[in-house]
């Protein structure tokens, strides 16, 4: 699994990957919805130093500030932001709705700076419960981008341990609960979840737990893993 020096080398890459993208001279946004002195100010600080109020702000706007072009430029100190926990308990998919309509068009290195980024937040993620994303708000953002799940829930079975049999309960709580993801991702997700993968992590997992309560929720999770979503 990555380490934090792994971890730090995949962000170096992102910031060097959209480095050439420079902040638009004149940023978008609506000036009875936003205070054109934040909007400057914004404008004007340094990439790695825009503050997690400045960036949830932003976020915030999203039909009333920006209008894309910005976007290349604020990505890595946004998803560094995320994965690092700065903005913890803010939703990623923030982000994904910024940059969706936009990134397949992204040149091919940009993708896969964003890709690599991604399965390295990912692996980070399942070792640690709670972590700094749920596993569910991440898997969602990931489909949103259409990028292929398949080998993030793969991961499921290669990394072993609590941690990542309690991401799988929320993954099943999200699946069961939370409607349908796009089209190809709810495809994937369909046929791994009619496996024998998750239902196999959760009860190991259950067993092997020295705390009852965690050990319950693993069963029931298993459980529920077996009956349809929604």
């Amino acid at each position: 699994m990555p380490n934090d020096v792994e971890f730090e080398r995949v962000v170096e890459r992102l910031y060097a990957a959209f480095a050439h993208h420079p902040m638009p001279a004149d940023m978008a946004a609506c000036e009875h919805c936003v205070d054109r002195a934040d909007v400057a100010l914004f404008a004007r600080t340094p990439l790695r130093k825009l503050t997690v109020d400045q960036l949830d702000a932003y976020l915030s706007n999203r039909s009333t500030w920006g209008d894309g072009t910005e976007v290349p430029h604020l990505l890595p100190r946004l998803f560094e932001a995320f994965a690092s926990g700065e903005m913890r308990h803010r939703h990623a998919d923030a982000v994904i709705d910024r940059m969706a309509d936009q990134w397949q068009d992204w040149p091919a290195a940009e993708r896969a700076a964003v890709e690599r980024f991604l399965k390295c937040w990912w692996q980070r993620t399942l070792v640690e419960f709670p972590s700094t994303t749920s596993a569910w708000d991440l898997l969602e953002a990931v489909a949103g981008l259409e990028v292929d799940l398949g080998p993030y829930l793969a991961e499921f079975a290669a990394v072993p341990g609590e941690p990542t049999a309690r991401h799988l309960a929320g993954v099943v709580a999200g699946w069961s609960y939370h409607g349908p993801l796009p089209d190809g991702a709810q495809e994937t997700m369909r046929r791994w979840m009619a496996g024998a993968t998750p239902t196999d992590v959760l009860w190991t997992a259950a067993i092997n737990s020295a705390n009852p309560q965690v050990a319950d929720e693993l069963a029931d999770a298993a459980e529920a893993a077996l009956r349809p979503p929604y």
